[in-house]
């Protein structure tokens, strides 16, 4: 082995540097690209609310990962003195992914949707600040006002080819930042086996009651019960939301944050391509400009955070 071969093995075996970290996030970002598809085409083909989408989506995502929980100890990942602190983390949560299957649902095109997604960490930094009284230094505040920039471009408000649907993601993007800060407020105090566990086992609940409650306005009768062809590709969504959690989850275990984070950012071409593919959502020059100018923040960011975390 030369010189070259031994650091070349050296850096892929490295805790912080990965290259497994690197290959499992890309898994989770082909998964997340595999849902964001499936969504859109679900309510194409079928007539279900995406209310009922959500629900099915992680009661079956929660039964794909029961034996996980199980080979753990149920009793013990769930201890916690934080109960009501996880119970409205979790309802955040649910607010936001109940706006983006929406989104989804809708015809939302995906590549735009995801970009303003990507919103939710530059949500998350402003409210660390505001209710969190975390520094801001300069490079942080500019890093967010161009985070921010880049998202207005992609919103193009001026435009004739405005979309007022917009508005799901952004919100979706806000109450995740929310279910961020609130994790970052229990990252010391429980395992974060315990706050995955709790964001499972509650959103199930928490999505049956708005989908029996109603979906924006469209009252349903009973619960929907879908045929088998559905129940068939909704199994199919669960699943890869269980991959695409599980696949997070072990680049984190593999790799430090700085290192795997580009890769997540690959999701954003990749749902790009897929809608225009299946869907022929196509993206304009102004996109890309507004796409680079926020993943370039978003990397700045994240690197303040690894340093102060440091």
């Amino acid at each position: 082995m030369n010189k070259f071969q031994y650091l070349l093995k050296r850096y892929t075996e490295s805790s912080h540097y990965s290259l497994h970290g690197a290959i499992w996030m890309i898994i989770a970002g082909i998964a997340f690209a595999g849902i964001n598809v499936i969504t859109p085409l679900i309510t194409e083909n079928y007539v279900i609310s995406s209310s009922w989408i959500a629900f099915y989506q992680y009661l079956f995502a929660l039964l794909f990962m029961a034996p996980f929980f199980l080979k753990l100890g149920v009793k013990k990942i769930l201890y916690t003195r934080h109960f009501m602190t996880h119970f409205w983390r979790i309802l955040v949560a649910v607010i936001g992914i109940q706006f983006w299957v929406h989104a989804l649902a809708i015809q939302f095109p995906i590549g735009e949707g995801v970009a303003l997604l990507m919103t939710s960490p530059l949500f998350a930094s402003l409210g660390a600040f505001l209710f969190l009284r975390e520094r801001f230094t300069a490079p942080r505040v500019i890093a967010t006002i161009l985070g921010f920039a880049g998202a207005i471009i992609i919103l193009a408000p001026n435009s004739k080819n405005f979309n007022s649907a917009a508005i799901f993601p952004i919100l979706a993007a806000l109450f995740w930042a929310l279910h961020a800060l609130l994790m970052k407020h229990l990252s010391d105090k429980d395992h974060p086996l315990t706050m995955v566990s709790y964001l499972y086992i509650l959103m199930v609940p928490i999505n049956l009651l708005v989908a029996l409650t109603g979906n924006f306005g469209h009252l349903p009768k009973a619960p929907f019960i879908p045929d088998v062809e559905l129940l068939l590709v909704l199994l199919l969504l669960g699943f890869l939301t269980a991959i695409a959690q599980y696949a997070v989850a072990k680049a984190y275990a593999h790799a430090d944050v700085i290192f795997i984070q580009p890769f997540d950012y690959l999701k954003l071409p990749l749902n790009a391509f897929l809608g225009f593919i299946v869907f022929g959502w196509a993206v304009t020059s102004q996109f890309w400009i507004g796409a680079v100018i926020m993943v370039c923040s978003l990397l700045a960011i994240s690197y303040f955070e690894i340093k102060k975390t440091k």
